[in-house]
């Protein structure tokens, strides 16, 4: 079987082991948040005379406190099976670690206070050869053993509260490191204190690692877990962002769940190299997987695939030739690479995935269900996240989160339709050409469903995209929707309806007997606001030039009355189609004004308006390769850093003792010179308000020497994520002043700076459709 270096970013031969192991109940600890450590009791030492054997037991007295902990506060988290029901993903049946181990036949005694019931485990699928032993545990004392022994956990799956539980008799400790508890010293001290340990686990924010005390001594860089389990935390994150979860959400629909994510090592397989299961994500000992799961440099697409696997939504992944679910899984894979390797091409640049597609798209006869590489029907899919953004997949998530039981789609082929029309009411356009390209067969039912939609038709050739390349998918806006006036017109026969009736070979023409009245204007009423960026004019097809434009204007409004122009310019008299191009606007009435035509007349076959997918946001620029200073910082709690880790749990706070000392600057080094055309700002997302930011203004420089401000308002303190918008400008560094704040202070719990979504050739989108370009 072949391994998966996850450094190289190879392919990743599956293992989805058997059907045994997908689909049994599997038992993997796994730990809530909230911890009270119970310092066991230790016996005070009397008539010692030797004052280095008083050090020595000293020592052994605190690290027994500091690393043994046998009560616990068991936050609730929910069921796995009512979180697997709500994401409308697989069951991840896990418990929350204790750090202790029972040995088989062991008997320990458990004591749960309040009413409701718990769940125990002795054992850990996947690590031990057995199955573990559940046992469901009642208010007060339970004694529970199990014949072949293993690692303790606990689980409480209720929705709201704690439950204080108690191991009080029986159980022996291994090495447990919990990052933001413990320190390198911490973890190099209980790894000398527990030699023979059954396991070793350590656990971060959001996962847990069940792995044996050799691999975890051999793998684990510079004997530091710290920023291994960091690691873990920002490749879950990213996933949780792609799947349209979020932390800070106040709707519990979409917020991510209160489980951790296990990752366990297998000692007892052969050479299965890893794979995922009901326990989690597995890497087997034998084949090596160990290293890349412990091992900080060696970690990439293999964790990133494995916990994707997790995270696969059932309601979009159908069956055909090769089955969806070695596809869609990496997309998980590729926004966490993104993440965590910002700096590097993806895995389907760097392996030529895009190319293959490329040769795929030349076929005449396509059909996506029966593409055998399995990274060529991936490119389908991410092409939609580069054309239609970060908000694309983590909509789409929502999307089917939020329909009811009863409307999901069943079969594999209503897989596939419910895909494509959900793919058009998420980007809000028509997408049919880009699924036709790619041979992803839409029925007649689908096909009306979206032209009911009456969303603009893409135009743009989105399936050319790469990650170097993206294609910017431009769209018609539907004329059916549309009305149409004109201040001159042949109403018999070339009214000025003809201009949006889709045939090519009918036309507006201007009064023949009143010529030179110029200016002519043929104005559209759009239906709805659009922020459109083009109208394109079709000249008319016969045998005569009388009335094409040779000079005109273009003019936009929103309520009919007050126009502003946004291009103007002059076109040839040779019957192609012309292009006006300008800024984006938003605008419900466009007026096109002939100021010069052939003859002294207007006339025109077709005229559309182009417009941009209004789902499309800008793209965040990675924070990992971002520094940040400021003026004012709780350096040793709430420092600058901070706002930059990734984390909306932490904080930047200015200086606590020095309030009311405005303007507070956060100054960012984005790495490189942008275009960029937003700042982010998430407010501190805990009980508190104080620092909140009322009054701001956004700087840009090139230097860091000389700014230009760019943005300034005012923000209510309301916790929600605020955004400072303006247009595109080319920067090194940005500067978020605050010039008034709750409190006196200044705090931000996440900063995000965002690139222009602006793209270049917009000139061969039409003419690579005549093979000219």
């Amino acid at each position: 079987m072949e391994k998966c270096k996850n450094h190289m970013f190879q392919r990743p031969v599956k293992v989805l082991a058997t059907s045994a192991i997908l689909t049994t109940t599997l038992f993997t600890p796994i730990m809530t948040n909230s911890f009270t450590v119970h310092a066991e009791t230790v016996a005070s030492q009397t008539n010692m005379t030797n004052s280095s054997t008083v050090h020595t037991e000293t020592i052994a007295s605190q690290t027994q406190g500091q690393y043994e902990q046998r009560e616990f506060n068991l936050s609730g988290t929910g069921s796995y099976g009512d979180e697997a029901q709500r994401e409308r993903r697989s069951e991840q049946k896990t418990y929350m670690p204790t750090g202790i181990y029972v040995k088989p036949n062991e008997q320990v005694t458990i004591e749960v206070s309040g009413s409701e019931p718990i769940r125990a485990i002795i054992g850990t699928h996947g690590y031990d050869k057995e199955w573990g032993k559940e046992v469901e545990l009642s208010p007060g004392s339970n004694i529970i053993s199990s014949p072949n022994g293993g690692l303790l956990g606990f689980d409480n799956p209720l929705n709201t509260g704690s439950i204080k539980v108690q191991v009080t008799q029986g159980g022996s400790h291994i090495p447990f490191f919990e990052l933001g508890k413990h320190t390198k010293e911490d973890w190099i001290a209980m790894m000398t204190k527990y030699p023979n340990a059954h396991a070793v686990q350590l656990k971060s924010e959001k996962a847990v690692l069940t792995v044996t005390r050799d691999s975890a001594n051999k793998y684990i860089k510079n004997h530091d877990p710290v920023p291994l389990l960091k690691q873990y935390d920002k490749m879950i994150r990213a996933q949780d962002t792609i799947s349209g979860l979020s932390e800070t959400t106040l709707d519990p629909l979409h917020k991510t769940t209160r489980r951790l994510w296990a990752f366990v090592e297998n000692p007892n397989k052969p050479d299965w190299g890893m794979y995922a299961g009901f326990d989690g994500a597995v890497f087997t000992t034998a084949g090596k997987a160990s290293e890349s799961m412990l091992d900080i440099n060696e970690f990439g697409w293999g964790q990133l695939h494995e916990a994707g696997h997790a995270r696969q939504q059932f309601p979009w992944t159908w069956d055909d030739l090769r089955g969806m679910t070695e596809v869609t899984v990496n997309l998980y894979s590729l926004a966490a690479q993104k993440q965590l390797f910002p700096n590097q091409p993806t895995r389907l640049e760097k392996e030529g995935d895009y190319n293959s597609a490329f040769e795929y798209l030349k076929q005449t006869d396509k059909d996506y269900k029966n593409i055998d590489d399995l990274f060529v029907k991936l490119v389908m899919l991410w092409q939609l996240h580069l054309a239609y953004g970060d908000n694309f997949y983590p909509d789409l998530h929502k999307l089917y989160r939020e329909l009811p039981d009863n409307q999901l789609p069943q079969t594999d082929e209503e897989k596939i339709q419910a895909f494509i029309y959900n793919t058009s009411k998420i980007a809000k356009q028509n997408p049919l050409p880009f699924f036709d390209q790619w041979g992803l067969k839409a029925s007649q039912e689908t096909r009306q469903k979206i032209e009911d939609l009456n969303y603009p038709t893409l135009i743009a050739p989105i399936w050319e995209a790469t990650d170097s390349k993206p294609v910017k998918p431009l769209a018609v806006l539907p004329q059916k929707t549309m009305k149409v006036s004109a201040n001159s017109e042949e109403t018999s026969s070339d009214p000025a309806s003809n201009a949006i009736d889709g045939n090519p070979d009918t036309m507006w023409h201007s009064k023949w007997d009143t010529p030179n009245q110029f200016p002519y204007n043929l104005t559209l009423d759009i239906g709805e606001a659009k922020k459109i960026t083009q109208v394109a004019c079709l000249p008319r097809q016969d045998d005569s030039d009388n009335g094409r434009i040779l000079e005109y204007n273009i003019y936009t409004s929103m309520d009919g009355s007050n126009y502003q122009r946004v291009s103007s310019g002059t076109w040839e008299s040779n019957g192609k189609k012309e292009f006006a191009k300008f800024k984006p606007v938003s605008a419900k009435y466009v007026k096109v004004e002939v100021t010069n035509g052939k003859g002294g007349h207007a006339s025109l076959a077709e005229v559309e308006v182009l417009t941009d997918a209004v789902s499309v946001k800008p793209y965040a620029l990675p924070k990992n390769t971002m520094k940040v200073t400021t003026n004012s910082e709780e350096s040793e709690y709430d420092p600058a850093s901070n706002a930059i880790d990734g984390n909306p749990n932490t904080i930047w706070h200015s200086k606590w003792d020095t309030p009311n000392q405005f303007p507070y600057h956060l100054t960012l080094d984005i790495g490189e010179a942008k275009k960029i055309t937003q700042v982010a700002c998430l407010p501190r997302q805990d009980d508190s308000d104080n620092g909140r930011i009322l009054e701001y203004n956004i700087y840009t420089s090139m230097d860091g020497s000389n700014y230009q401000k760019v943005a300034s308002g005012t923000w209510e303190s309301n916790g929600r994520e605020e955004f400072a918008k303006f247009e595109p400008v080319l920067a090194k560094y940005v500067k978020v002043e605050v010039t008034n704040g709750k409190g006196g202070h200044a705090s931000l719990a996440e900063v995000e700076v965002s690139r222009s979504d602006e793209w270049k050739g917009w000139t061969c989108f039409f003419s690579r459709s005549r093979g000219t370009c």
